[in-house]
């Protein structure tokens, strides 16, 4: 199973399986959270796997936690506004280059990849389909994630998804590309 999810993965960008704690003879060790963090600008594009919990902004209920940690990587990138101007200074020097009028940040471009699997030779039918309808909803999708929070993540909107072709009965890889949202509706309103 691991080979599969191996290629998929590596085609991806991604870490392979198994995670590197399951090599690790001496097991999970206690580490101080003040040394193990990075800053959010060092963790931009560097896949982790990540503890993740979703639900509908519209849902009332409880976050659905993905049963086996996902892949998560995020990126951003500036909005730059340039003009072309010609450019010169007092001595008649031309300059090269653009004038850089505005500067806004983009969206995060969150990227979460995992597998879910079933017990004893059952494919993951329940999983499958709340995965599904997260996918398909027509609204934000609330997310709870650690590793998310550091860039202020806590909503996004999914643009892909794919659910491809997985080795074994039991297992069934996805994919999914999102954006995260900070815009809230309300903030359109103004008041008189």
């Amino acid at each position: 199973m691991a080979n599969g999810i191996n290629v998929f993965f590596n085609k991806n960008g991604l870490m392979v399986l198994p995670p590197f704690w399951l090599q690790n003879e001496t097991g999970i060790q206690q580490v101080d959270s003040d040394t193990f963090l990075k800053p959010a600008s060092e963790l931009q594009g560097v896949p982790h796997y990540v503890p993740l919990a979703l639900k509908r902004q519209s849902d009332s209920g409880d976050y659905w936690k993905l049963p086996i940690d996902p892949v998560a990587s995020v990126s951003g990138k500036n909005n730059i506004v340039k003009r072309q101007v010609l450019k010169a200074d007092l001595k008649g020097q031309i300059r090269r280059g653009s004038v850089k009028e505005l500067w806004t940040q983009d969206d995060y471009e969150v990227n979460i990849a995992g597998v879910l699997m079933g017990s004893s030779h059952n494919m993951p039918n329940e999983d499958i389909r709340k995965l599904r309808a997260l996918c398909e909803a027509r609204e934000v999708i609330l997310i709870e994630s650690e590793f998310l929070s550091f860039f202020g993540i806590d909503k996004i909107v999914i643009e892909d998804y794919e659910f491809p072709f997985t080795k074994g009965k039991e297992n069934q890889m996805y994919t999914i590309k999102a954006v995260s949202d900070d815009f809230d509706v309300e903030q359109l309103l103004i008041e008189n």
